[in-house]
C-alpha cells in the first residue's frame, strides 16, 4: 500500500509537484515542465528551419522532426538517469 494516498489536505497535483522534496517545487521540476511544454513547438521550428535553409525537401520535415523528438527524449531521460543515479 503506498504511503502517499489522496487526502483532503493534498490534491493529486500537489502530491505530484511536491513529492519527496518538501514544500517547494525544485528547479528540476520547473525545467522538466518547461522542456515538455516547449519541446514539440521548438523541434517543429528546428525541422522547418532545415527545410527553409534548403538542407532537405518538405516531405522530409516529418521524419526529421521525429528523429529530433526521439533524440530529445533520449537526452532528457539520459540526464534524469545521471542526475538521479538510477
Amino acid at each position: 500500500m503506498p504511503k502517499e494516498i489522496p487526502t483532503e489536505e493534498k490534491s493529486v497535483r500537489e502530491r505530484g509537484t511536491y513529492a519527496e522534496h518538501g514544500d517547494d517545487a525544485t528547479l528540476a521540476s520547473y525545467l522538466s515542465s518547461l522542456f515538455f511544454l516547449l519541446s514539440v513547438p521548438g523541434l517543429v521550428l528546428v525541422a522547418y528551419a532545415g527545410y527553409w535553409s534548403g538542407w532537405y525537401d518538405e516531405p522530409t520535415v516529418v521524419p526529421v522532426f521525429a528523429g529530433l523528438f526521439v533524440a530529445a527524449l533520449a537526452v532528457a531521460f539520459g540526464v534524469m538517469h545521471v542526475r538521479t543515479g538510477r
